[in-house]
């Protein structure tokens, strides 16, 4: 961090420094390669002597512990014939035990039969109360399948009388509403025939005469009057309802009309009889519904009557079935006791049986031992004559190692750097592929915030022409006008690279490198600077591009008269389309389509910046989805479709003949292995004109069964080749690095013997690493000597889980001639777990290009809206609803957003394809791949932005006002 504040200066200084460093310790380092390989060959020897001075010891100690094992011998056999006096004693003393133990069992097994009597007799009462209660049982289930059925049939009659009940309650309440209604229309024609009879008007009732206009038709939206010679109050009579003896009330009565001529009083009485039929009918119902009621809670209570002697006869069934089984358990655990008593005393007839056959075989024993005795004194007389043997070769080996330590020469002096170390390897290619990201991504999203200010800082001037056109008028000069926007334009965008700036440097870089972290669990502490070279550059390039977009849009602004910008801009003609000459297709369009098209071609600056703005942020979001995609694959791409071996077995350096034998054989034992193959695996170095790649050189033992091992195939035509004495297989990555085609050659290095070279014949497909590989032939012919396989790959069977594996390894490592044992899904989760680490960082990038996106969208929406506000107000005077206002805009919304994300598709297939091989590492290809998910999962988001947009947009054209399109210009 203090490097990076401090500048560029101090940090090439400091490189410097730490490379004379460097240089001066490997100096140092070669001085000294003389000196320790001497320290190094005594310290051999030391050693080697110290163990000779330990075998010496031990031939001493093997000397002294031969004699003392003669001596013990010798008292051994002494011990063994006092043991077998011994024996026949505790023999004959084992016979008088067994006759009294024969006595005691016949005893209890008299006392065993009379208990299997008892129970016999036990059991047989048991038996007796089962039957019983099985009987007791069925007679009960027949009686509560009668009462069920009864109460059941009981239950159907009761759920009938209650929604008879429901019903005529509904029909009452109806029949209350038909009286109330009668006796408000009685009410009614009571005021209405009192007003008329004031009057004096004896007549008939008449239908009142309609009022007529000015030319003699009826006035619209105008009540008819009333009865002619009414006071203008309007009301018509109310219609005579019909009279229905039915008492069950019609739900939506309809009164019959007043007659012409009618009498209202002869109306008033037939009402009057008609509601005291109802109220008759009224109070039949409800009396009805009454004894409707009694007799539904009647039969309530006989069904829980019914169903209480149910429940109780149950209960009693129930106890008897518990008594029944408590004494059943108590006899069930008779046989097992009685049958463990049979089996103790069958144990003991057996145990008998036993002792005597181990009295039978004692007997055979001292006899065998006796000549044992013999044998054994034989055999001391041997053993003494084979450890003096022993003892002299003994004293040849050690002869034999005194010559060995005499010949040890000086060592080799091996000097590593720490780019050795894988786990520092693997940490600068994290490094360098974070570092490639951040090369690339941040330039994508700058292209796109840039369109966004253009447009913005655009749309703000256009907007202020007329203030524009008011100030040019007044006298004010170009430059201070221009100087208003140009100001507030720095001001945005200075404001807001500080915030980018400081929010930007710290948030973002901490959650990846945190996200790093996992892999690294021992980082001290994560340092996220401040880079100020970063901040400038990228402040600097967003203030030039927003004022050079101010600067071109009031100079095209300025450039017009006053007059002419106090005006708003004329509308965009509309013209003929390229899709118009397409008449198949123009005369199935209806009239919204056809203009939809009309305007998208009629504002191009707008279609195009749409289109490629959505298109930028989905290549954007495609990316994302499509790193994931190619990093996450190469794990199963390279050991499901290229290495098919599902682990290796390391050989020592000095394994001998019968090691390896030994190890062959127990690689055959292991049911689960299906197929092992010996292989050479090295590294070496790789050559071709000025460029050199360390790669592994692998030699198989058996050409045939390679096909069952690795896969050699063209990654594009997927094309099979087979590994031949013509020629080297190189992979993929190996062969770009070296700038290698097929048919090249290259070399490898070798300092002793000289660069060897090799044939290419083909390149295949490989995603991990970078292999060469030969046939035991061709290896032979340029090297001139056999290989020497120092590992052994293995398959194992697909069921084979990977708990099943480690103990295989286990069990292989037991072998004195196996180093290690490698799997290969090991290795994968190792690969997983640090493509894991990418996770944050694609998140990262979706979010952002989805954000962007929303921006995109938003803000040409917005440009899109302000320009045709005139348009759309005039929509809405003709006719158009809001919804389908907001129709017109979204047709032309969402067919743009479709647009885009085609263009989108192409652009991220090949910004994706320029990213992969910009973030790969020297070690590893990533693929090429995006999966169709990830197409679908960039178009729902881009689409679904696109509707969210548009639900804002909505509130924006509902407030459009209809009198903006009236306004006069002027």
């Amino acid at each position: 961090a203090y490097l990076q504040v401090e500048g560029a200066k101090e940090l090439t200084a400091f490189t410097d420094a730490y490379e004379d460093l460097i240089e001066k310790v490997m100096d140092r380092i070669e001085d000294l390669a003389m000196k320790r390989a001497v320290s190094r060959r005594n310290e051999l020897r030391d050693e080697a002597n110290e163990k000779l001075d330990e075998a010496r010891e031990e031939l001493e100690q093997g000397r002294a512990d031969a004699a003392k094992e003669l001596a013990e011998a010798a008292k051994e056999i002494a011990d063994a014939e006092i043991r077998l006096a011994d024996a026949r004693a505790q023999i004959a003393d084992g016979r008088v035990k067994i006759v009294n133990a024969k006595s005691t069992l016949n005893s209890k097994q008299r006392e065993l039969d009379n208990a299997w009597a008892d129970y016999q007799s036990g059991l047989a009462q048991w038996e007796e109360g089962a039957a019983a209660y099985e009987q007791g049982r069925q007679q009960y289930e027949e009686a509560r399948a009668e009462a069920e059925a009864q109460m059941q049939e009981g239950l159907e009659l009761l759920e009938g009388l209650k929604a008879q009940i429901d019903a005529d309650e509904q029909n009452y309440e109806i029949l209350q509403e038909q009286i109330a209604k009668l006796k408000a229309q009685i009410e009614a024609l009571m005021a209405q025939a009192g007003g008329s009879m004031n009057q004096g008007t004896q007549q008939r009732y008449l239908p009142p005469e309609p009022e007529t206009g000015g030319e003699g038709q009826p006035q619209p939206d105008q009540p008819d009057s009333g009865q002619e010679g009414s006071e203008g109050d309007g009301e018509e009579p109310q219609p005579v309802p019909t009279p229905d003896p039915d008492p069950t009330p019609n739900p939506d009565p309809n009164p019959n009309p007043v007659l012409p001529g009618q009498n209202p009083q002869e109306l008033i009485e037939q009402l009057q009889r008609q509601l005291a039929e109802l109220e008759t009918n009224s109070q039949m119902l409800l009396f009805k519904i009454e004894v409707e009621k009694q007799a539904y809670a009647i039969g309530m209570e006989e069904l829980q009557a019914g169903q209480t002697e149910l429940e109780e006869a149950r209960a009693q069934l129930e106890a008897s079935r518990e008594a029944l089984e408590a004494s059943g358990a108590q006899l069930s655990d008779v046989p097992s006791q009685l049958a463990s008593g049979q089996s103790q005393i069958d144990q003991g007839w057996s145990e008998l049986q036993n002792q005597e056959a181990e009295l039978d075989k004692g007997e055979a024993e001292i006899a065998s031992n006796e000549t044992k005795l013999a044998d054994a004194k034989k055999e001391y007389e041997e053993g003494k004559a084979e450890a003096e043997a022993e003892i002299a070769d003994g004293e040849k080996e050690i002869a034999e190692a005194e010559e060995e330590i005499a010949k040890i020469e000086l060592p080799k002096w091996y000097v590593y750097d720490r780019s050795t170390l894988i786990e520092y390897s693997g940490f600068g290619e994290n490094a360098e592929r974070l570092g490639a990201i951040g090369r690339v991504f941040p330039v994508l999203f700058f292209l796109v915030a840039a369109l966004i200010s253009l447009t913005s800082m655009t749309r703000m001037v256009e907007e202020q022409r007329t203030s524009i056109g008011t100030m040019k008028a007044l006298g004010y000069g170009k430059g201070a006008i221009a100087s208003k926007y140009i100001g507030y334009a720095l001001l945005a965008t200075a404001g807001g690279s500080i915030i980018g700036v400081l929010i930007g440097e710290k948030i973002l870089p901490y959650i990846i490198v945190y996200a790093y972290g996992i892999l690294y669990q021992h980082l001290p502490q994560i340092l996220v600077p401040y880079d100020w070279g970063y901040a400038a550059m990228a402040s600097g390039a967003a203030v030039f591009c927003t004022i050079f977009a101010t600067v071109m849009a009031c100079y095209r602004e300025l450039d017009a008269q006053p007059a002419v910008l106090m005006r708003p801009p004329m509308p965009k003609n509309g013209r003929r389309v390229l899709l118009e000459r397409i008449g198949i297709i123009w005369r199935h369009l209806n009239f919204t389509w056809k203009s939809t098209i009309r305007n998208l071609m009629r504002y191009k600056k707008r279609f195009f910046m749409t289109i490629f703005g959505i298109g930028g942020c989905m290549a954007l979001m495609l990316v994302g989805f499509g790193l994931k995609d190619s990093c996450y694959e190469i794990a199963e791409l390279q050991y499901a479709e290229i290495q098919f071996y599902d682990g290796s077995v390391y050989l020592q350096e000095d394994i001998t003949e019968e090691q390896q034998e030994s190890l062959t054989k127990a690689l055959d034992e292991e049911e689960q292995i299906t197929k092992y193959m010996e292989a050479d695996m090295r590294n070496i170095t790789l050559l071709k004109g000025k460029k050199e790649r360390a790669a592994y050189e692998c030699v198989f033992s058996e050409v045939e069964d390679i096909p069952q091992f690795v896969d050699f195939h063209d990654r594009k035509t997927k094309e099979t080749y087979l590994l031949s004495d013509e020629g080297v297989i190189v992979s993929e990555k190996t062969a770009k690095l070296l700038g290698a085609e097929a048919g090249d050659t290259i070399e490898i290095k070798d300092e002793e013997n000289g660069n060897k070279e090799v044939r290419i014949a083909a390149i295949c497909e490989n995603y991990m690493g970078h292999y060469i590989y030969f046939t035991p032939s061709y290896y032979e012919d340029v090297y001139g000597e056999e290989p020497e396989y120092n590992s052994i790959l293995f398959k194992v069977e697909d069921a084979c889980t990977n708990t099943d594996m480690e103990k295989i390894g286990r069990n292989v490592l037991k072998e004195e001639g196996a180093l290690s044992v490698s799997y290969t899904h090991d290795i994968e989760k190792q690969l997983d777990d640090m493509l894991r680490s990418l996770n944050l960082v694609i998140v990262v990038l979706i979010i952002s290009a989805g954000m962007l996106a929303f921006v995109v969208l938003y803000n040409l929406n917005t440009v899109n809206i302000a320009e045709r506000k005139r348009e759309l107000a005039t929509l809405k005077v003709l006719g158009f609803y809001n919804n389908e206002v907001a129709e017109y805009v979204y047709r032309e919304n969402i067919l743009l957003t479709f647009l885009g994300a085609v263009v989108g598709v192409v652009l991220g297939k090949f910004l994706h394809l320029f990213i992969i091989e910009t973030v790969e590492v020297d070690s590893a290809m990533f693929g090429r791949n995006i999966n169709m998910p990830s197409f679908i999962y960039s178009l729902v988001l881009t689409v679904l932005f696109s509707l969210m947009i548009n639900g804002v947009m909505y509130f924006k054209l509902k407030k459009i006002d209809m009198v903006e399109s009236l306004k006069s210009i002027e």
